[in-house]
């Protein structure tokens, strides 16, 4: 169960993962745009309009494919956002070095710094830094380039100014793109300490502090729960209310400290034995609930039966040798359209009907009835 949890868990965030990107794929089509005005203004050959289209596409459905086939789960930012805006920067510098204006190439450098930002969803400063880096040495490696094969599309006084504000704004990009990832990251955290801790806080509302088990308040939420379930139909269900025999000679014997021993001995083994569908749960003092769904009565005795002998088979060296715990057993069914507090009640007299007759006993709602309690 906790594996498959686990494995929709990776799945949901895949996913997400996808979204990320193909959202980022969608982004490029302003870039394009001015890549293909560039073109028409006859700034840049159409054939950097055509290689800009093809790196990216080729950037971005090979990071999908390798999300889609879970190889970046092996990864250690499986997000592989750092490869992303590394990648990204690429088609950009391309069309730049076809460009044959310089100012044009600053409107290329803005969507630098804006494919940089992205890095705000996931990673931190260092990460974010070393993302820009890499970004203003591709720039510089396309300078160097221009200079060499293309010196005349280069205006010293424009590219040193041009330098001057990128570079800053990159760094500048880097620190407060970190420093916000690095907010959302503690608040992630918190908010899933928080989440941890309200799930805590419900657990122990519906824990008995005691015996670790249900308690009464869980107890009848269940009830509920069975309750609604069988107005729309279900199959019946049944209650088990078990009290332990001789609670106050037991009690006066061994000692208060001794009793709550027993008590948490005979939890943990009813527990332990219960089917997944039901409910075992403290229902106060000495008294125990279960909850058996889609069990009629004659089911439900049957069950209360086993109970019944396994609390008289227990034994308690660490209190007594000789000490042996018995419980009497009231079962009934659920009836359609009533409240649970009439079930619970004819569950209680049937108890106090094993009580009258002997104790260690089972007794039905119908014997209870009939005061003919089974033998």
């Amino acid at each position: 169960m906790e594996t498959q949890i686990s494995d929709d868990k990776v799945q949901r965030k895949q996913a997400l993962r996808k979204k990320r990107h193909t959202m980022a794929l969608a982004t490029y089509l302003v870039p394009l745009t001015v890549a293909l005005l560039c073109w028409h203004y006859g700034l840049a050959p159409i054939r950097a309009v055509y290689h800009f289209a093809v790196l990216v596409l080729i950037i971005n459905l090979s990071i999908l494919f390798v999300i889609h086939n879970n190889l970046n789960l092996k990864l250690r930012d499986p997000s592989m956002t750092v490869i992303h805006l590394s990648a990204s920067a690429i088609p950009m510098l391309w069309v730049m070095y076809f460009l044959e204006a310089g100012h044009a190439r600053a409107v290329f450098m803005m969507f630098l710094v804006v494919a940089a930002l992205y890095g705000i969803l996931e990673l931190d400063i260092r990460r974010f830094l070393m993302v820009c880096l890499w970004i203003l040495g591709l720039y510089g490696i396309l300078v160097l380039l221009l200079w060499w094969r293309k010196p005349y599309t280069l205006d010293f006084s424009m590219e040193l100014i041009q330098a001057i504000a990128f570079v800053p704004v990159m760094i500048t990009t880097a620190m407060l793109g970190g420093f916000i990832s690095s907010l959302r990251t503690k608040l992630r955290k918190r908010n899933t300490e928080l989440h941890e801790a309200v799930e805590r806080i419900e657990e122990l509302l519906n824990i008995d502090s005691l015996t670790g088990i249900n308690n009464r308040r869980h107890l009848f939420d269940v009830l509920t729960e069975e309750i609604n379930r069988y107005s729309r139909g279900n199959m019946a269900f049944s209650v088990l209310l078990l009290d332990i025999d001789t609670f106050k000679k037991v009690n006066d014997t061994y000692g208060h400290l001794a009793w709550d021993k027993i008590l948490c001995r005979i939890a943990a083994s009813l527990s332990e034995s219960s089917r997944v569908i039901d409910t075992f749960g403290r229902y106060g003092g000495e008294e125990f609930l279960m909850v058996l769904p889609q069990t009629p009565l004659e089911g439900a005795a049957t069950k209360a039966e086993k109970v019944r002998q396994q609390v008289e088979s227990l034994t308690f060296p660490d209190i007594s040798n000789d000490l042996r715990i018995t419980v009497s057993i009231g079962v009934a069914e659920c009836r359609r359209d009533e409240h649970i507090d009439n079930t619970l009640l004819r569950a209680d007299q049937a108890m106090y009907a094993a009580k009258d007759k002997g104790r260690n006993r089972v007794v039905t709602e119908v014997e209870a009835a009939a005061g003919h309690p089974a033998q």
